[in-house]
């Protein structure tokens, strides 16, 4: 009986070392105890790790700017202000000193700022302002021969620039066998101001023969008053720009040339009356004159019960008048053509 178990242990012991030869060439091994790897202690540290980051970060500068900073003297708008120089710095505190003193400027304070510089007012007053006046020589010597029915004489008109103020002086008399009938002087003088809108009568002086008249303008009152040569006083009242029959050639002269709509409207003030008028341009005319061929302006009064007027301006020559045509209180015609400008 002995015999027939040895085969059975041999062949046991033949399995096992071959099982333990198997497992050896595989590198498998036994499940061994080691301690746990704290999981939770890993985890605190990874998370610790942001907030440390967070706090090495630099501090923000607006804390220790604000306090550099003067009340007195903004810095550039321009300029970040984490960047503010030691030159500004240095510059703001020798502004907050130069206050103090009574002898120095005064500090620009922030609340005064805005006040200092309004932005809107050069564009509006662009807008509102008149175009600007035509240049005119100092002095003008205007010489005109004056043709009424058969007779005939010479008129100077005299122009005098004095800065803000002008004088326009009229002197006309009948000249060859009509100075025979129409003896003396026909004498106008007008005087006023040079305003942006033009010219302002102040004064005007009309005198025929022996009789005088003179008449004075209130332009803040809108009212003249005529001291006739008999007489008493008359008043008369009037709306917008006013002239006198002078004034309302140069006028016309400073102001040339007309608006779009080609339409000029005035209160004229012709040495006895005081009469609101309305020009028409009638377009450019080329006339023949005593000083040759002159582009001109041709203005015609419309809607005008008082008779006739016309006048060509010289567009060369300053828009000065070169030829007029005007009837007269008896329904005569008087025209005056250019001899002579001077300079």
């Amino acid at each position: 009986m002995g015999r027939r178990v040895r085969p059975w242990w041999l062949a046991l012991a033949a399995s096992l070392l071959l099982h333990g030869a198997l497992i050896g060439a595989l590198g498998w091994r036994l499940p061994q105890w080691q301690p746990p790897a704290e999981p939770p202690l890993f985890e605190a540290r990874l998370l610790a790790k942001p907030r440390l980051a967070v706090a090495a970060a630099p501090p923000l500068p607006a804390p220790p700017v604000a306090r550099a900073r003067p009340v007195h003297a903004a810095p550039p708008p321009e300029l970040p202000v984490e960047e503010e120089s030691e030159a500004e710095t240095e510059a703001a505190e020798a502004a907050a000193v130069a206050a103090t003193d009574s002898s120095a400027a005064p500090a620009v304070r922030l609340d005064e700022a805005p006040a200092a510089a309004p932005a809107e007012a050069p564009s509006a007053a662009a807008e509102t302002a008149p175009p600007a006046l035509n240049p005119l020589p100092p002095r003008l010597d205007l010489h005109f021969r004056v043709h009424y029915g058969v007779a005939s004489g010479e008129q100077t008109l005299l122009w005098v620039n004095e800065g803000e103020r002008y004088t326009l002086t009229s002197v006309a008399a009948a000249s060859g066998l009509a100075g025979v009938f129409y003896r003396g002087r026909f004498v106008q003088t007008s005087r006023g101001r040079i305003t942006p809108h033009g010219l302002q009568p102040e004064e005007f002086w009309d005198q025929r023969g022996d009789k005088r008249s003179r008449a004075h303008f209130d332009a803040a009152n809108g009212s003249l008053t005529l001291i006739p040569a008999q007489g008493a006083p008359r008043h008369f009242a009037y709306q917008g720009e006013v002239q006198d029959a002078l004034s309302l050639f140069f006028q016309l002269a400073l102001t040339a040339p007309p608006p779009p709509d080609g339409r000029l409207t005035y209160a004229v003030f012709n040495g006895k009356k005081l009469r609101d008028y309305s020009y028409a341009v009638r377009g450019e005319e080329i006339l023949q004159t005593a000083l040759g061929e002159l582009r001109t302006l041709h203005l015609v009064r419309v809607a005008d019960a008082d008779g006739r007027f016309e006048a060509w301006l010289a567009i060369d020559r300053h828009y000065l008048p070169v030829r007029v045509l005007r009837s007269d209180e008896k329904g005569g015609t008087v025209e005056l053509r250019v001899k002579s400008i001077d300079p």
